[in-house]
């Protein structure tokens, strides 16, 4: 009787093909699992691992671990979980694996190259937030799709773990409580609030707001730190205004961004205008132009604005940045450590456009390519080191 293939046998066949597990599969396999396939990627093993899948049965696995005396040395028969049988008989019939199975045994010990299409890390979910109420209960959104909760007078619908979309019921005039979004390493979120306003937040950002905006006379938010896009209802009766690292930013209704992840704190108009207050400095942008805050004062310039607010459409713009500076967002993008191997790797530059949805390893392959340096990642660090010389 023909035997159904296991989830990872499909996965392995699909990666073979050059298709890219979903999000999906990718998690529901086990860590062995995951550890075989980026194994046989790594070393272009995948269509003899498949070749001998088509072959092989059950019975046939143990044959074939017993005909290979280098495997039983590594791996003595006798301790081999019935669970791993397939995996490990992928490693004798391919024989080439010898090299292979070490890695797949000791895996961790040492980083594995980064290579463009051969994915060593799960596809990264970007659909990450903590909701924190105005009583101190917690929700982690990516786990309450579609859920709605009532708080006074207004409610909160957590619309398919991308955006948190908030009501206000009529005439509600008594002051709200605040919640608190917290954004995490590698995700992202859109909050709609309740006067519908939008507000898009980066990797690594905390936003406190009221649930709703009755009874004061200016909406004020606070985005505690991080990076956020503004996209402000008019209303010419209470104007909004976001407090971020020391300063106050005056709307009526516009669009702007607020990145606060440095010291230099910058806020970038697309349109509209705004006034930014930080005690006695004050200025004006206009669309096209962004000031930076720092020690005191305001610095104004003109720009081109894709460049600061590309990361809401899913893209990450360099120009002319350093490997440091880019590999910073990287790793605050897609929730990786970074280390490098010199400090002279730092100040290499880089520029061009990347899509958040592409799996890292491309990411890195493209940086790697351009900016004359390759990587290796280990668990959750990515190392970068200078390029070998072809």
């Amino acid at each position: 009787m023909d035997r159904q293939p296991l989830l990872w046998e499909e996965v392995l066949k699909a990666v073979n093909k050059g298709q890219q597990p979903t999000q999906s599969q990718w998690h529901a396999l086990t860590s062995d699992e995951q550890e075989l396939i980026a194994s046989l990627q790594q070393q272009a093993l995948t269509e003899g691992a498949v070749a001998f899948l088509d072959r092989i049965t059950e019975d046939k696995a143990w044959a074939a671990l017993r005909s290979k005396a280098d495997m039983r040395t590594m791996w003595p028969v006798r301790s081999v979980p019935i669970r791993l049988l397939r995996y490990a008989a992928v490693f004798a019939g391919v024989l080439v694996l010898g090299a292979a199975a070490v890695l797949f045994l000791t895996k961790g010990k040492a980083p594995q190259p980064v290579i463009a299409g051969t994915y060593i890390t799960p596809p990264a979910n970007h659909k990450r937030a903590t909701l924190v109420l105005d009583d101190g209960r917690s929700i982690e959104l990516d786990k309450k799709p579609d859920s709605r909760i009532q708080q006074g007078q207004a409610e909160v619908v957590n619309v398919d773990t991308s955006l948190l979309r908030y009501t206000a019921a009529s005439g509600a005039e008594k002051p709200a409580g605040f919640n608190t979004l917290i954004i995490p390493r590698g995700g992202e979120y859109k909050i709609e609030l309740a006067d519908g306003s939008e507000v898009w937040l980066n990797a690594e950002t905390q936003l406190r707001y009221p649930t709703h905006f009755g009874g004061v006379a200016n909406r004020v938010v606070y985005l505690e730190s991080g990076e956020a896009y503004f996209k402000v209802r008019p209303d010419a009766r209470q104007p909004f205004v976001v407090v971020a690292g020391g300063m106050d930013i005056h709307v009526l209704g516009t669009e702007f961004n607020v990145n606060t992840y440095t010291r230099a704190l910058a806020t970038t108009l697309v349109n509209g205008s705004v006034r930014l207050n930080a005690g006695a400095a004050v200025t004006m942008l206009r669309p096209d132009q962004q000031a930076v805050y720092d020690k005191g004062d305001f610095t104004r310039k003109e720009v081109d604005v894709e460049t600061y607010t590309a990361w809401k459409e899913g893209q990450m713009i360099f120009v002319e940045s350093t490997l440091e500076d880019v590999m910073t967002v990287i790793g605050r993008q897609y929730d990786f450590k970074v280390e490098f191997a010199s400090a002279q790797l730092k100040d290499r530059q880089f520029g061009g456009r990347l899509r958040r949805s592409q799996h890292i390893e491309d990411v890195l392959a493209v940086i790697g390519k351009v900016g004359g340096v390759q990587f290796s990642i280990r668990g959750k660090t990515i190392f970068v080191d200078k390029a070998l010389k072809q």
